[in-house]
């Protein structure tokens, strides 16, 4: 059975996206370390400010809090000036979620060998404004756009969630995931 059949086309900046959801997944203790040294190299400058290097401290520290992304985005503009460098077009696949597992289906069709994924086989689960994220490993992951999705966007969330036993990362306010876990679980409570 089919539960739903979603269409992605590639861009630039989907790859920007889904360089940056790969690092906000895995590269959890760099991410903390980072934010950790920003957060002393400020505040030592603060304190030293009346110094030379102390201005240079904080230069530094808000340095390191703005570039986060600054290896994810250099991987996704290299991947992107090489498919440009090619002529080929981006990629685009075409998702056919069923109960085990999601078909994925290269576009134009017969093009390249369709494969799947089992649910089961899914690693982490993340989501942003834009998209939910599917990752099979550390080094590669599929995007589903949730504009593709319409009102079905808690529905495809909660089915994704059951069937990988897995919970979606969320790149928003805490709050916001909160609620929108409680709305999730009362709709599929509801009969």
């Amino acid at each position: 059975m089919t539960y739903y059949e979603v269409e992605m086309h590639h861009s630039e900046e989907s790859f920007e996206s889904l360089a940056h959801m790969q690092y906000d997944l895995f590269c959890k203790s760099n991410r903390t370390v980072r934010t950790l040294l920003s957060l002393a190299f400020v505040i030592a400058g603060v304190l030293n400010f009346s110094s030379w290097w102390g201005i240079l401290l904080v230069a530094y520290g808000c340095y390191l809090t703005t570039s986060t992304y600054s290896s994810a985005n250099h991987t996704a503009h290299k991947l992107t000036a090489q498919i440009k460098e090619s002529g080929m077009p981006f990629p685009a696949s075409r998702y056919v979620f069923r109960d085990k597992a999601m078909d994925v289906i290269p576009l134009p069709a017969g093009e390249k060998k369709d494969s799947s994924l089992a649910y089961a086989d899914i690693c982490r689960l993340g989501e942003d404004m834009e998209y939910f994220y599917l990752f099979r490993d550390q080094f590669g992951g599929y995007m589903v756009p949730k504009a593709a999705l319409g009102e079905k966007v808690p529905d495809f969330r909660l089915f994704l969630e059951e069937r990988s036993g897995l919970v979606f990362h969320a790149r928003s306010a805490p709050i916001i995931r909160v609620l929108h876990r409680l709305s999730a679980r009362k709709k599929a409570s509801q009969p």
